[in-house]
């Protein structure tokens, strides 16, 4: 008994982290700020065609939810442009307006507008190892939280190239693996969070650290800049991985429930 409710609770754990609603018909209709399934088949295979279509259902692309990064700790700026994250560049602000790209720029460091993931953001330049993250651990693959401040869409979201390395010196270039159509929050109002990615090596190859560049082979649209917001270390399975961060609230009182039940089942036992 107390083993299956173990598994229970963990299942439970597993399910809130995860929070997946992949796309499963190529011909869904729906559309997201513009973009449909024809639009990432186009995008990512080269043409909307149904064939296409169903490589972005069988390859697992597309959420249809958003990532919720509560309660974890995002991946740490450790250079920002060449320098330290701490003491040089600028960031902008996206305003909490529903159906609103406005926001003001620019003001304080790097690290505060690259270090967390809210409403605060920063553009990198274009060399590999200038903006680097460190992802906590070794990860399996990244997700990547910008902020759209124009359209088109969901070029403008995913118009970087994003580089993995585990020294910081060799770098290999990352792909695109999972596209969240509704961002990182859960108000859906706003529109400058959008189509929050994950990307990875195409394998089960681990690496600790993330360098971004604006335009470059993995991005979508080249128009001179990009906004990030933050960057968050995960496991295969594109949840959050092991140390990085704090379970939610939600997900604690989960383990209470779980704990309280094996303490029930073994008091029961003992009499």
């Amino acid at each position: 008994m107390h083993k299956r409710l173990i598994s229970f609770v963990t299942g439970l754990v597993a399910a809130q982290a995860a929070n997946a609603a992949l796309i499963v018909d190529p011909n869904d209709a729906r559309n997201w700020q513009g973009a449909t399934v024809g639009t990432f088949a186009q995008l990512y295979y080269g043409s909307d065609t149904l064939a296409n279509r169903q490589l972005v259902v069988t390859n697992k692309l597309l959420d249809d939810s958003y990532f919720n990064a509560s309660g974890y700790s995002a991946a740490t700026m450790v250079k920002y442009n060449g320098g330290n994250p701490n003491t040089t560049g600028s960031y902008g602000t996206s305003f909490y307006a529903p159906n609103s790209y406005g926001y003001t720029c620019c003001s304080g460091n790097a690290a505060t507008g690259g270090n967390a993931i809210d409403n605060l953001w920063i553009q990198v330049n274009n060399v590999i190892g200038a903006s680097v993250w460190d992802l906590g651990f070794q990860a399996t693959k990244a997700a990547i939280f910008n902020t759209i401040d124009h359209g088109p869409l969901p070029q403008e979201a995913i118009e970087s190239t994003v580089y993995l390395s585990n020294d910081m010196i060799n770098w290999t270039q990352a792909v695109t693996e999972r596209v969240w159509l509704e961002g990182f929050d859960s108000d859906t109002s706003l529109v400058w969070d959008g189509f929050t990615y994950a990307v990875g090596t195409g394998s089960n190859t681990t690496f600790r650290y993330a360098s971004i560049i604006w335009g470059g082979p993995g991005s979508l649209i080249q128009d001179g800049d990009n906004e990030i917001n933050g960057v968050m270390g995960l496991r295969a399975n594109f949840d959050p991985g092991p140390g990085n961060g704090v379970p939610e609230p939600g997900t604690l009182a989960l383990l209470g429930l779980g704990v309280a039940g094996l303490g029930y089942i073994r008091r029961r036992r003992q009499n």
